[in-house]
């Protein structure tokens, strides 16, 4: 995903599987956190080049957990290329979030799930299901209140990944035919991705599905 910074120009932000650890224990790690991930020696993901991506610092951003943890200042590793290779990409910088991440929303793709399998379990409201969450998270230091704006923006993104899944099918995702209405192609995509392998699959939907993610080139044209 590409993004541009106010004074920092264009970043270009990646997404890793952490090796499988929760979003709980990534945002202790901090300066370990790049223990975690690649380290990009073998080929920069901007130009291409060998030995060329450098640790670059972190960034901080709120995120919200499946059990509705709120982190304030969740810890995501950045690298810097130092145009070492053929490629001359506009950006200078990348960063590496969580697969369980979903870039520019601080809610979690797991939590976004739970919400949407809740809206098809039963056929609840959407008021049923902001009660559900309220009484889910009540145990977290703060419970996890959201609005109906929220959840129909996620269903809004859920649907508009599955008309990119119908044109670019993902390995590994399989999508059932859907009932008739948005609501249900979000449920559809959320019981895929439930489905799929944690890693592999899951990291493929959010590189080209996600609203301005790339990695493939037939989306950028």
């Amino acid at each position: 995903m590409w993004a541009r910074t106010p004074g920092r120009g264009v970043t270009l932000q990646l997404q890793d599987d952490y090796s499988g650890v929760p979003l709980s224990t990534v945002a202790r790690r901090r300066r370990d956190i790049y223990g975690l991930i690649p380290d990009f020696r073998d080929k920069c993901p901007l130009c291409g080049g060998k030995d060329c991506a450098v640790r670059h610092g972190l960034y901080f951003r709120g995120v919200v957990d499946r059990d509705g943890q709120v982190y304030e200042d969740f810890p995501v590793p950045r690298f810097r290329c130092r145009r070492r290779g053929p490629r001359r990409p506009e950006a200078v910088t990348f960063s590496v979030l969580p697969a369980q991440l979903v870039p520019r929303r601080r809610l979690s793709l797991p939590l976004m799930l739970w919400l949407v399998s809740l809206l098809g379990a039963a056929q609840r409201s959407v008021e049923q299901v902001l009660d559900a969450l309220a009484s889910a998270t009540a145990a977290a230091p703060e419970p996890l209140v959201l609005d109906a704006v929220a959840l129909y923006r996620i269903l809004t993104l859920f649907s508009q990944a599955y008309a990119r899944l119908q044109s670019f099918p993902v390995p590994g995702l399989t999508l059932a035919a859907p009932r008739v209405g948005g609501r249900s192609q979000a449920q559809t995509v959320a019981e895929a991705l439930s489905r799929a392998s944690p890693s592999e699959a899951v990291l493929s939907f959010h590189r080209l599905y996600f609203p301005n993610l790339l990695f493939d080139s037939r989306l950028r044209r």
